[in-house]
């Protein structure tokens, strides 16, 4: 999946009316925040499948530990992403240290920068052990930046701001929040990074690959408050190969599901992408190939794959 493909498929959103308000009356952005509640607490080791976290929700009595992280994820999602629509509505950008703090409180922290060493599980790689606040502003001052690169920088700085791990537990969770709080402002829809296993190890993969080329950044201030002008000139000099790949591929099914969902509004059929293509003279092959680089505008709902015959022939052209 390339950049090219996810702009085109922002205009197009654009000129549909963009990206909906986030409010839980909207079937296809709640199927999305659902999705990213049940697949953000999963990365982090609390499984709860579609129909329990409906039934949660509309009860809104969490029982287990599973189900009350998730009342907590959704909540909180919700709210922040709220705001990061006003952001888009009114062209302006509100991010800082208050947004961060508040957000690692809502998920059930206590939403203070911590004060000791700290060890991520299953990494290498040492976040500072000093002047968290400092590191924090870098971060901040970075995504500031984004414009330059856009998605290979949102990728680095969602690596940089878990390499910080400002927080003594929660930072996963904060992070993938800030990194659709981001997103959603700059009018695009929220991510699901998926909590499956070959999913996380993709996941955990391009945050090491980011790891590998800051190794040395946190030891080089580990006494001294880092140098803004040095570390932000550091972070735009990285790649984000892998991890960029992981975002544009989770931007691309959210664009097209609520692209897709335009155009059911307007009236037009939903019909297998199979059929619309093999009327096209396509082959199941060449079928599978446009749906797998992203040439296809679909959806898909249990095993097939699903489009409208405007949108098939629009991306064909």
């Amino acid at each position: 999946m390339n950049k090219e493909l996810i702009l085109e498929r922002k205009k197009l959103l654009d000129k549909l009316g963009g990206i909906p308000e986030p409010v839980i009356e909207n079937k296809e952005w709640l199927y999305l925040l659902e999705e990213e509640t049940r697949n953000s607490i999963l990365i982090e080791g609390y499984f709860i499948d579609q129909e329990e976290l409906e039934q949660i929700l509309a009860g809104n009595k969490p029982i287990s530990k599973s189900q009350e992280e998730a009342i907590k994820y959704f909540k909180t999602a919700k709210f922040i992403y709220g705001l990061a629509y006003e952001n888009y509505k009114s062209d302006e950008f509100l991010f800082g240290i208050p947004l961060i703090r508040q957000i690692n409180k809502e998920l059930g922290f206590d939403g203070e920068f911590r004060k000791e060493k700290i060890k991520i599980a299953g990494t290498k790689f040492e976040p500072p052990e000093n002047y968290i606040e400092e590191w924090v502003r870098v971060y901040i001052d970075y995504v500031y930046s984004l414009n330059n690169d856009f998605f290979n920088n949102l990728s680095v700085s969602h690596a940089f701001f878990e390499e910080i791990h400002p927080f003594k537990d929660g930072n996963g969770r904060t992070g993938r929040i800030l990194l659709n709080y981001i997103l959603i402002s700059n009018g695009y829809p929220l991510v699901i990074i998926k909590g499956t296993d070959k999913s996380k190890q993709i996941y955990y993969k391009g945050l090491e690959e980011i790891d590998n080329q800051l190794s040395n950044l946190f030891t080089e201030y580990k006494n001294i408050p880092p140098d803004k002008h040095k570390v932000l000139e550091r972070l735009k000099e990285t790649k984000a190969n892998t991890l960029k790949k992981l975002i544009l591929e989770a931007l691309r099914e959210s664009l097209d599901r609520l692209i897709i969902a335009k155009y059911e509004e307007k009236g037009e059929k939903l019909e297998p992408v199979g059929k619309l293509l093999k009327d096209l003279g396509y082959s199941p092959e060449s079928t599978r190939q446009l749906i797998k680089r992203g040439k296809i505008i679909a959806v898909k709902i249990k095993k097939t794959w699903y489009s409208t015959k405007n949108l098939v022939k629009r991306f064909l052209k």
